[in-house]
């Protein structure tokens, strides 16, 4: 065998044993949704942007105590996905990120669910024993 052939093989070989030992960061994905909690049975306009996409997602009219849902896949460069929405109802636009990877990944857990209501956005969450951990927030004006 001539001495490049085997300089090949070795390459190769080695290549293999590299790709066994080095795991490539998980493209997990995470679960968004987001619940008409308004008063007065209010419906809820909801348009969310994702930067992996050149387009908004579909706007949808959610009735009062109704989820809309969709599903992001986190970039594998970390920190690197982001959805914001834009709510609409009483005749106010308001706008919210409802999913950050670098700030969201480790506390939705692959479930982001939010509830939607007049004085602002509501993340439910569960902690580690499974009880519920809830946090508020304002709205970006």
């Amino acid at each position: 065998m001539c001495s490049i052939t085997l300089k090949y093989l070795l390459i190769i070989a080695l290549l293999a044993n590299f790709s066994e030992a080095f795991h490539w960061p998980s493209r997990s994905k995470v679960k968004i949704s987001t619940t008409n909690r308004l008063s007065n049975n209010k419906n809820l306009t909801v348009n969310c942007n994702c930067n992996f996409k050149r387009k908004d997602l579909i706007i949808h009219v959610i009735p009062n105590g109704e989820t809309y849902e969709f599903t992001v896949k986190n970039r594998i460069w970390p920190g690197s996905t982001f959805c914001s929405c834009r709510f609409l109802f009483d005749d106010q636009l308001h706008i919210f990120s409802v999913y950050h990877q670098k700030t969201d990944k480790n506390v939705c857990l692959g479930h982001c669910q939010w509830e939607i209501t007049e004085s602002g956005p509501r993340l439910v969450t569960y902690n580690d024993r499974g009880e519920l951990d809830s946090r508020w927030f304002f709205w970006n004006e």
